[in-house]
C-alpha cells in the first residue's frame, strides 16, 4: 500500500512539470454555403503530453450575404510520433452565431483532427481540420454544416 501511494504523489508532482499553456492564431478555408477564408484564435492547457483543453474563437467567413463565427471548447488528444511530430484529435462543443436574417445562434458538436510540428520547446505549428456542425439553428429553416481546414500557429509558455 505504501508504495502504491508513494506511486501517486511521485505521479502527482511529475504531472504539473509537462504542464503547458499556449496561445495560438490560423488562418483557414472554411465551408458553409460558401467557401471563404477564416481566421482563428486560440488558448490551451496541455495537461499531459496526451491530453488538454482548448478553447478558441474561429471567424468562418460570409454566411448567406451575413457573417458567421463560432466559439468552442473542446478536449484534445495528442499522439506524439517522435521529438518533432505528432497527430491530433479533439471533441468538444461549438456555439455556432450567424447574423444572417432568420437564422438562430446554434450549439452543436465539434470535432477535428491534425498534424502537429514542434518548431522549438515553444513555438510549433499544426495542420487541423474541424466539423462544427450545423451553422445556425433547427427553426431557422437553414441546414448548412460548417468546417474548417486550417494553418495554426502556437506559442507554449
Amino acid at each position: 500500500m505504501k508504495k502504491l501511494l508513494l506511486a501517486l504523489v511521485w505521479g502527482a508532482a511529475a504531472a504539473p512539470a509537462c504542464a503547458q499553456v499556449y496561445v495560438g492564431a490560423g488562418v483557414g478555408i472554411a465551408h458553409t454555403d460558401t467557401s471563404e477564408v477564416s481566421l482563428k484564435i486560440l488558448g490551451g492547457y496541455q495537461a499531459s503530453r496526451h491530453w488538454g483543453i482548448e478553447a478558441a474563437f474561429t471567424d468562418l467567413g460570409g454566411y448567406r450575404g451575413s457573417n458567421a463565427d463560432s466559439v468552442s471548447l473542446a478536449l484534445t488528444a495528442t499522439l506524439p510520433l517522435d521529438r518533432h511530430w505528432a497527430l491530433m484529435a479533439k471533441a468538444g462543443a461549438a456555439s455556432n452565431r450567424t447574423r444572417a436574417p432568420g437564422s438562430t445562434d446554434h450549439t452543436d458538436a465539434l470535432v477535428g483532427i491534425g498534424v502537429a510540428y514542434a518548431v522549438s520547446r515553444h513555438a510549433g505549428v499544426r495542420l487541423e481540420y474541424e466539423q462544427y456542425g450545423r451553422v445556425a439553428g433547427p427553426g431557422s429553416g437553414f441546414n448548412d454544416r460548417a468546417d474548417n481546414l486550417a494553418l495554426v500557429g502556437k506559442y507554449s509558455f
